[in-house]
This record gives C-alpha cells, sequence and structure tokens, in this order.
C-alpha cells in the first residue's frame, strides 16, 4: 500500500512539470486558437442577431422540459462530431502547417455557435439561458480544446523533427484517442450528467 501510495506521489510529480511544459510550448496556439474563437463567435453574435427571426435551432433544454429530449440521441451525435475533430486535427501531421487549416474550422464552429445560440433563444430566460451556456457553449468549446491539444501534441513532438523523429504516427494516434475520450467524457457530462440533474431540479 505504501509503495502505491509512492508511486502515485512520483506520477504525479512527473504530470504537473510535463502538463506546465506542454502549455508553455503551446501558448501561442492556446492564444491565437481560443482568441480566434472569442472574436468569430463575438462577431457572429452581433451578426446573426440582425436575422433571427429566420434562424430556427434546437434548444436542447426545451426539449428536457417537454420530456422529448433523447439522450442517447443527442450524445452519439456530439460525440462523432468530437471523433471527427480529432481525426481532423490527427491527419494535419502530415504536412507543415497543416494546422492552419484548423482555424478555418475554429472559425466556422464559432460561427455555427452563434448560429445555434440565436435560432434556440425561443424559450424563457432559464431554458434560454441553460440552453446556450451548458449546452451548445460548453460543447464548441470543448471540440475546441479537442483540436487545439492534439495540433500542440503534434507541434511539439513532430512537425519540426527529423527523420528521426521519436513521435510516430502511432503515438500521434495514441495522444489523439486519449485526447477523444477524455473530451467526450466532458461532452456526456453536458448531455446525459447535467440535464439529468437539472430535469429533477428545475424542471
Amino acid at each position: 500500500m505504501a509503495k502505491n501510495l509512492k508511486s502515485f506521489k512520483f506520477n504525479k510529480g512527473i504530470i504537473g512539470p510535463r502538463v506546465n511544459t506542454f502549455f508553455k510550448d503551446n501558448k501561442m496556439f492556446l492564444i491565437t486558437f481560443f482568441g480566434l474563437y472569442l472574436l468569430i463567435f463575438g462577431i457572429s453574435l452581433f451578426i446573426v442577431l440582425n436575422y433571427d427571426a429566420q434562424l430556427s435551432r434546437t434548444n436542447y433544454y426545451d426539449l428536457l422540459l417537454q420530456g422529448e429530449y433523447s439522450y442517447f440521441k443527442v450524445t452519439l451525435k456530439y460525440l462523432l462530431y468530437n471523433l471527427l475533430l480529432c481525426f481532423c486535427s490527427m491527419i494535419t501531421y502530415r504536412k507543415k502547417f497543416a494546422f492552419a487549416i484548423m482555424y478555418f474550422v475554429v472559425t466556422f464552429l464559432a460561427y455555427r455557435l452563434a448560429v445555434n445560440i440565436v435560432g434556440s433563444w425561443q424559450c424563457s430566460l432559464l431554458v434560454n439561458v441553460l440552453n446556450a451556456a451548458l449546452f451548445y457553449f460548453a460543447i464548441y468549446t470543448v471540440f475546441v480544446i479537442s483540436i487545439v491539444l492534439i495540433v500542440s501534441y503534434i507541434n511539439t513532438n513532430y512537425l519540426y523533427c527529423n527523420d528521426r523523429c521519436p513521435t510516430t504516427l502511432k503515438s500521434i494516434l495514441k495522444f489523439s484517442l486519449i485526447t477523444f475520450a477524455a473530451t467526450s467524457v466532458c461532452i456526456m457530462v453536458f448531455t446525459v450528467i447535467l440535464p439529468l440533474l437539472l430535469s429533477k431540479i428545475l424542471f
């Protein structure tokens, strides 16, 4: 037992510095990706508000209130989106600067986020806020996190190395799968756990 505790402390001491180094080395990606995401979201929100009457998007918390929310269908839908984004991020390893394509993907996600929030703002204030903050904004932000983590990993360990690169496609795939698994858990929190809890507390 004591041995296991020592092993845990040792691993914890290794993981912490590695995480700090990872974020320090990829500060540029964190700032540019998330900065672009928030900027485009703000601009898109301002634009789509001018034709909000023409928009109609699903308000998932309204479906929850009406008893029509499908936990399995909604969760599967957003997990598949996350898988697609992780895959697209992973294959950017093939060409230098191919990761720049993911900036356009993040731009599209920010625009779609604004459209979804404005288009689903059709119910009571509480339902609208829950749907906007704890569903759309939360999940789309998780999508961006998936992209940034994978692109940062590739940039740090693969992009500029020579023929003796220690990071192979296998290790990139492994990191991408770990990222997908971790971010998918976050998505399930917002598509299953929170709706389930809030339906019992508020509705």
